[in-house]
């Protein structure tokens, strides 16, 4: 028994120590990456620690992305890496398992992103500001798609836009979820006067987005501002849409 455990040890030695020298940069290009819009100007070190360097998601600047790899994971043959990332006006850690060449879990999800600094908004909402936040998130992965997805988020964008205007509003909170695929955030929020807005948000891997925004108010000054932003109303209620195509050779 006890020459088994230490040829067992010996063995899990070996495996470590071949990991550590695995360069980053060969596993990131085993993985779909770039088919989900992952780009990165360079990649130094192994996957027991290394960095990705200039990382852009379908056009939005990430900045550096640090990994380290979680040892004991390799014993389940489902290497698990501590994730940690800034600049861009956001940053962000969690930790995230491949299982397989077409699966990805991500757990632990914590991010901080500046509301000017995402290039896929509107250039009105970007004026605005705010900070988005996710806490408690979790995702899952399959073949490009989004097929589960957990988590708790906060952005204090319509507080802010409300106080340009002598308005009061709430921050938007809500929840992150998979919706076909796609990744959906659902977000509300109210004023003391009883106004409220509730936006629906779904975006995919590849760059596609929508965003719905839904107010219902009986302030005739917001109602003015509404229109002026390009809202349309129907029975009383305010409606606003926003999109953007997938990148290049994305999926819808």
């Amino acid at each position: 028994m006890l020459r088994f455990l230490l040829v067992l040890t010996a063995l899990i030695a070996l495996v470590w120590f071949a990991a550590s020298q695995i360069p980053l940069g060969m596993v990131l290009n085993r993985l779909p990456l770039n088919a989900m819009g992952v780009e990165w100007t360079q990649s130094e070190g192994t996957i027991w620690d290394g960095r990705m360097s200039g990382v852009y998601l379908n056009g939005q600047p990430v900045g550096d992305v640090d990994l380290a790899l979680r040892p004991m994971s390799l014993l389940a043959f489902a290497p698990a890496l501590e994730v940690q990332w800034g600049g861009a006006g956001g940053r962000g850690a969690g930790v995230v398992t491949v299982r397989g060449e077409d699966r990805i879990e991500a757990t632990d999800l914590r991010v901080e992103q500046q509301i000017n600094a995402l290039e896929s908004l509107s250039n009105e909402v970007r004026s605005i500001g705010g900070i988005f936040r996710l806490s408690g998130g979790e995702v899952s992965i399959a073949d490009g798609s989004c097929t589960a997805a957990s988590g708790n988020v906060q952005t204090d964008t319509l507080a802010r836009a409300a106080q340009q205007f002598g308005r009061t509003f709430s921050d938007l909170t809500g929840s992150i979820s998979c919706e076909n695929g796609a990744f959906s955030i659902d977000l509300s929020g109210d004023s003391p006067a009883g106004d409220t807005v509730e936006i629906n948000a779904m975006a995919t891997l590849y760059g596609r987005s929508d965003i719905d925004v839904v107010v219902n108010t009986e302030d005739d000054e917001i109602e003015t501002l509404l229109a002026r932003s390009g809202f349309s109303q129907s029975e009383g209620v305010w409606t606003y849409q926003y999109e953007t195509a997938a990148v290049a050779g994305g999926r819808l």
